[in-house]
Order: structure tokens, then sequence, then C-alpha cells
């Protein structure tokens, strides 16, 4: 199926998590390098990186916004080291994949809920929200799983199939620094950012439809 000067050929081009995530590599990478040549595997980082996480929704649960944007940040920080530490290591990356997507859901959508519990006034935005997570999720895995199938796409470093669209994991590295930097706002910032992850599902189905019927 080629898609070589088709609309569709816009989403060759780098996302923009692909693009940040090579312009930090001279940053991050000595320190990847170093818990590498330390024997510290990309696998020991996600579990860590899920255990900070699971800690900064806690902070947010209990109202510490300013511990719980260090933890954020770090979690996010993490969710990079890993997958350099595995190329650094040459490790199989098939599982560690799979559960660096798991404990990404998992933290975006808890903290959510964890915002909720803080900002009770603000939990019918942040359920929009949550959902439009959901639907994009959706999305994308349903996808990414059709197109590997039909080896449609070239894979990007995190192993799966990503789509350019609106709001990325950039964006939403954004959005949750937001929530924790501006807790007066936190309802204005999730109907915002809800609209803007329903703009990005609705650019991956019209992706999707344009790809699968040229398939």
């Amino acid at each position: 199926m080629s898609i070589a000067g088709s609309p569709e050929s816009v989403y060759h081009r780098r996302m923009v998590d692909e693009e940040l995530r090579r312009a930090a590599k001279p940053l991050y990478r000595p320190l990847a390098r170093a818990l590498a040549d330390r024997g510290v595997t990309a696998d020991a980082l996600t579990l860590a990186g899920l255990g900070i996480g699971l800690l900064c929704l806690g902070a947010i649960a209990a109202g510490h916004n300013l511990p719980a944007l260090v933890l954020w940040l770090l979690n996010r920080l993490l969710d990079g080291l890993d997958g350099e530490v595995a190329r650094l290591r040459k490790e199989s990356r098939e599982f560690g994949t799979f559960m660096d997507i798991v404990a990404d859901f998992l933290i975006y959508g808890g903290f959510l809920v964890a915002l909720a519990i803080q900002h009770p006034d603000a939990r019918l935005a942040l359920l929009v929200l949550f959902l439009a997570y959901y639907l994009n999720g959706c999305v994308f895995l349903a996808l990414s799983s059709i197109l590997e199938r039909l080896r449609a796409e070239r894979r990007t470093e995190r192993g799966l199939h990503f789509r350019r669209s609106l709001t990325e994991g950039f964006e939403t590295i954004v959005a949750g620094s937001l929530f924790l930097i501006f807790p007066a706002h936190v309802s204005l910032i999730a109907w915002v950012f809800a609209t803007m992850v329903f703009v990005s599902a609705a650019q991956r189905v019209l992706d999707g439809r344009r790809m699968l019927e040229r398939g």
C-alpha cells in the first residue's frame, strides 16, 4: 500500500514526541548510559517510573501539588530513559513496550482520578477529559494494531505506530504540569485539553479511514 505523495504522507513525518526525544537525547543519554553501565535494566526503570507515578497520584489526591509536580516530571523522565537504556543494552523490548504503555495509561487515568479527589468542583470537566483519553487511546491502539498487521507504517522509537495529532505525549506532560501549577484553573484546563484530545481522536479516525480504505 503506497502512500507517497498522498494526504496521508504527512503522517510519515516524525511526530513531535520523536523530534523532542531526539533533540533531548544528548541531554539524557549520558544518564541512560551511566545507568546501563551499572546494570540497570529498562524494565527496572519502567517499574521505578510506575512506582514514582503512583506516589505522584497519592500526592495529588492529598493536595500536595509541589511534590506531585516533581514526581510527575520524574515519572516522565524515566518513561523516556527506559527505552534509551534498552537500546544501549540491546535488550528485547516487546514486553517492555507493552508494560510501558500499560503504565502510561494507568498513570494518565489515575492522574485525573487524583485531581477529581482534590477538586470535587472540577469533576465534570475531568470526567469528560477521562472520556477523551479513553476514546483517543482506543482509536490509537485499534489503528496501530491493524496497521501492524498490514505492515503499512514504520515504527517509532517506542515500538508502536504513533500518528501525528494535536495532542501527544509532550502536550500531556504540559497539561499535567499546568494542572499542578494552577490548581485554581483545573476545570478550565481540563475542558480545553479535553477538546484537544477529542480533536486528536477525530484526526486518527479520519486518518485511519483514509489509510484502510486504500488498503
